[in-house]
């Protein structure tokens, strides 16, 4: 990912002198997972940056990369896609502030006929009861399916929604990366995969209503669409100073607008 709007040593200075930071604090910026960086984190950052001209630094990453930025006080909010456990936010002071609701999408390739399935299909179909599109009213094929099983240790998600407590199917492709989820879904007219749809913007493949329902922010927002996960900013402890500014903003009108161009809103109400 890009990184956005670096702090000059003046704007350091400035802040140093002001009191706003301490000498040795973490610095103005944002660090975690790539899907809020990548669908609305970039654009909040500038139009912060137009509102009241402080630049602040942006990177995407995991998860795991939005914890520790914040826990090591390198930046001073974190980027998450899946929900922290009580015990890690109460041992290291953390506090989550959700400002979106992913859209979670089930990606087939253009050439399957199909344009719905049941949450319910999608789940047996990771859980290896339904290996056929023929059992879900597709071609006589063998569904591949393609999955990255990520951030084990939190209720991430997918595996929450679908109800996979147990094994995965067996003939399951596990890949590392939610681009290589795309890329299978791109080549084999078998594939299946759900990943942030976000992610999916401009490649060659086709998002399938679930139990009816597009995957839209409309849709999410009213409750229908049911493959959803929020996204959160974390902080070490209540924020202040600017990020407690930056946050205010990202939950604002406008801030929810730039939202809501790729996410449902957590706050609606006009820009």
């Amino acid at each position: 990912m890009r990184e956005k709007w670096r702090p000059t040593c003046l704007l350091t200075l400035a802040l140093l002198l002001t009191g706003w930071l301490p000498a040795a604090a973490a610095q103005f910026g944002y660090q975690g997972t790539h899907i809020l960086t990548h669908g609305a984190l970039e654009e909040l950052a500038r139009a912060f940056h137009r509102k009241t001209g402080l630049p602040l630094i942006v990177k995407g990453g995991g998860c795991r990369d939005g914890i520790a930025v914040v826990v090591k006080d390198r930046y001073q909010m974190g980027g998450i896609c899946c929900p922290l456990d009580q015990a890690t936010s109460d041992k290291y002071d953390l506090v989550t502030h959700r400002v979106a609701i992913d859209i979670k999408a089930a990606l087939v390739n253009r050439q399957n006929p199909l344009t719905d399935l049941s949450l319910e299909q999608i789940a047996a179909i990771h859980r290896g009861e339904i290996t056929n599109w023929q059992e879900v009213g597709g071609p006589d094929r063998p569904i591949a399916l393609v999955f990255r099983d990520h951030c084990r240790d939190m209720a991430e998600p997918v595996r929450e929604v679908l109800g996979l407590s147990g094994p995965l199917a067996p003939k399951a492709i596990i890949v590392n990366t939610d681009q290589e989820i795309i890329d299978y879904v791109e080549k084999f007219p078998a594939a299946l995969g759900v990943v942030s749809k976000v992610l999916s913007v401009g490649a060659a493949v086709k998002s399938l209503r679930v139990d009816g329902r597009e995957a839209t922010p409309a849709e999410v927002e009213a409750g229908r669409y049911p493959l959803v996960g929020d996204l959160a900013i974390l902080t070490k402890g209540q924020p202040s100073g600017f990020t407690r500014q930056f946050i205010d903003f990202v939950l604002s009108p406008a801030g929810q607008a730039i939202i809501g161009r790729n996410f449902g809103r957590v706050r609606t109400g006009p820009p």
